[in-house]
This record gives structure tokens, sequence and C-alpha cells, in this order.
């Protein structure tokens, strides 16, 4: 492959690993599907089920863990101030620096980062958004063992 399409497929997986954290399950079927994609441009009809077993089991078991830690969080209702704080900051500091994006996230979107609740509650209310951005690493690890 050449550098062009290189920089391009990592471009690809690096929006696959963004559709899976902004995404949720649905990100997630997004992301399958383009990592399918990329597998049927890249091998042969032989090799291409050697690759899209896994990824198709690799998605599934996604999809189920985002589905089962995301029901299990929602029961404390703490979750949606909380991911929405954490999203907040992210991109918030995507586009201006580290230290003006704290700052106006603070005053703007501050709410949900210090929770009162217990200590469970609030390990568990970061359980989706961490296990999104696990699943979205993974993928994009796997896409590029993908292309070998």
């Amino acid at each position: 492959m050449g550098f062009i399409q290189l920089v391009l497929l990592e471009g690809l997986l690096l929006l696959s690993a963004g559709m899976i954290f902004f995404g949720g399950i649905r990100g997630t079927v997004a992301a399958t599907v383009a990592l399918s994609g990329i597998n049927l441009l890249v091998h042969d009809p032989v090799q291409f089920w050697r690759w899209e077993i896994p990824l198709l089991l690799g998605g599934v078991v996604g999809m189920s863990l985002l589905l089962i830690v995301g029901r299990i969080a929602n029961r404390g209702k703490v979750v949606s101030g909380l991911v929405g704080g954490v999203i907040s900051l992210v991109l918030f500091g995507a586009f201006f620096t580290p230290i003006i994006a704290i700052i106006l996230w603070g005053l703007v979107f501050g709410t949900g980062i210090i929770p009162r609740y217990k200590r469970s509650e609030v390990l568990w209310s970061f359980a989706p958004t961490i296990s999104r951005l696990i699943l979205g690493l993974g993928w994009i690890i796997y896409g590029n063992f993908l292309t070998l």
C-alpha cells in the first residue's frame, strides 16, 4: 500500500473509533460495517472470511457489552450529566487550547464531573465511556492488523 492509502485508512479507522465513542451501539454497527468494507477491499474471498468472522463476533460482543454496561449504569441516573460533561470536555479540547478548554468547560458544561453519589455509582457512571474508549481502540488495532 502507498503512503496516501495508509493515511486514508488510518483516518477511516479513527472515524470508526469516533463513531463508537459518540454513537454507542449505533456507532458500533457503523464501525463494524466500515471495517467490513476495508476487509472486502484488502483481502481476497478466502481470506475475507478468515478476518470477517472475528470482526463480526467482536462487533456483537462489543454491542452486547455496551448494552449491558449502559443498562447497569443507567440505574443510578448519573450517566447523562457525567458523560455529557466528559464529551463536552473532549470537544472543547479539540478546538481550543487545553487551558481555555478546561476553563470554558468548567463555566459552561461543568455538571456531573464530581457527583455527590456513592463510589460504586460513580464508577458505574464512567463505565460506558471507558467501554466505548476500549472498544474504539480495539477497532483501530484490529483495523491495522487487517491490512497486513
